[in-house]
């Protein structure tokens, strides 16, 4: 609260989160609903006492994946692992709060910082003159750079307040992702359709969001592909 009483803003983009979905489904589950419960109820809270407009980002994890078409935003939330369980209670702690918010639910974010699925391809491919990557999980993925401009869209056009899905345009599975990634390299790709078992925490085998109350708002979604060749050769 002090920071808002020092700073007295009109906009609050909320996009601190816990992302170590295996960890949270153990040793990480009380930093999970710490980081994105409890923190996401205090900056809502401080947002709506200070009358300050708020944009959270929130995930497609809520959603059960087992849709075969695309999730629309009253669809059913149904999430099945710990770190969906608590994003889902973070957007709860927003709506219920009654200020002025907008929730953005975003899915297969790479970029320029942390750990992502492009520089995993990349650090792989200098050592590997053959990669295998699954081709039976279906999404979109996300440049935060569109995503960061769609947050300020939303609050540029006042959009009505409520629930928005964002990605890049266009679906892929995590091998079109690969392949793309890595056609400027020597390195071979190779499919498989068994979705890795090793993990801890539940994974989507088909995430697909439906985008248009997004492009309605008149923003131009770029597609995956032009994102990542952005990201890559900026």
């Amino acid at each position: 609260m002090e920071t808002f009483k020092a700073e007295q803003p009109d906009v609050v983009l909320h996009a601190a989160a816990y992302t170590k979905v295996d960890l949270a489904e153990d040793e990480g589950r009380a930093m999970n609903w710490q980081v994105n419960v409890a923190g996401t109820k205090n900056i809502v809270d401080a947002a709506k006492q200070y009358g300050a407009k708020l944009v959270a980002v929130s995930t497609d994890y809520v959603f059960d994946e087992l849709n075969v078409g695309e999730y629309r935003k009253t669809d059913p939330v149904n999430p099945r692992n710990a770190y969906g369980r608590a994003k889902l209670a973070g957007e709860l702690a927003v709506t219920e709060s009654g200020a002025a918010a907008y929730i953005v639910r975003t899915s297969w974010v790479f970029g320029e910082f942390g750990n992502n699925f492009v520089y995993t391809m990349q650090r792989l491919a200098e050592s590997h003159p053959k990669l295998t990557v699954v081709n039976d999980l279906l999404g979109q993925s996300t440049w935060p750079r569109t995503l960061a401009e769609f947050m300020l869209h939303l609050i540029a056009v006042e959009a009505t307040y409520g629930i928005y899905h964002f990605s890049n345009d266009k679906t892929a599975t995590w091998f079109d992702f690969a392949k793309e990634i890595l056609k400027d390299t020597a390195v071979e790709g190779r499919t498989s359709d068994k979705c890795s078992l090793s993990a801890k925490a539940y994974r989507p085998r088909h995430s697909v969001m439906n985008l248009e109350k997004e492009k309605s708002t008149e923003f131009e979604i770029p597609s995956w592909r032009e994102a990542l060749k952005q990201f890559l050769y900026k």
